[in-house]
């Protein structure tokens, strides 16, 4: 279900993304007027397109992720480092949420060139995206260790090649 929500929500700022750089360029040079408005709503709209979509590939196991030996291992093993994983995964969460939720703090007065809103709207895409990556972490840990206490695999292989059928 959030999967869904955060693909549309994503979907719907690269929608608006692809728009605003369209009529740019038609403003730009089929009109021969610059909208000078453009560029921030873009840098606006790809800042929560990257964070917000940085945590949903997070959440859909998208990133690259190479586990040939790590399967190999005996159960405490992997265990152990996907414990260590999903710990040092909820370091960077809370590192962007916290450093994030201060950069929002700090230039919450100061505003844009051409639309004068606070930048406080751009840097925000950072502490909620860090935020979002530290529950999902704290998450999986809890969940991976309760796992592991009834003597199964904390992050059990997909079947690549299923989970792409089923996508399709």
């Amino acid at each position: 279900m959030i999967n869904r929500l955060l693909e549309g929500a994503i979907a719907m700022l690269l929608v608006a993304a692809v728009g605003v750089a369209f009529v740019a360029v038609i403003y730009r040079y089929a009109l021969d007027s610059a909208l000078s408005w453009s560029f921030e709503v873009s840098l606006a709209l790809l800042t929560y397109i990257t964070f917000l979509g940085g945590y949903l590939a997070l959440r859909k196991g998208a990133h690259l992720k190479v586990d040939m030996l790590v399967r190999i291992l005996p159960l405490w093993a992997r265990g152990g480092l996907f414990l260590a994983n999903q710990a040092l995964i909820g370091l960077i969460g809370w590192i962007m949420a916290w450093h994030g939720g201060r950069q929002v703090l700090r230039f919450a007065d100061q505003t844009t060139t051409v639309l004068e809103i606070s930048t406080a709207w751009y840097y925000a895409a950072i502490p909620l995206g860090g935020a979002l990556i530290l529950i999902d972490a704290v998450t999986r840990g809890v969940r991976g260790a309760w796992m592991l206490s009834k003597g199964e695999d904390p992050d059990p292989a997909e079947d690549v090649e299923s989970s792409l059928t089923a996508e399709i």
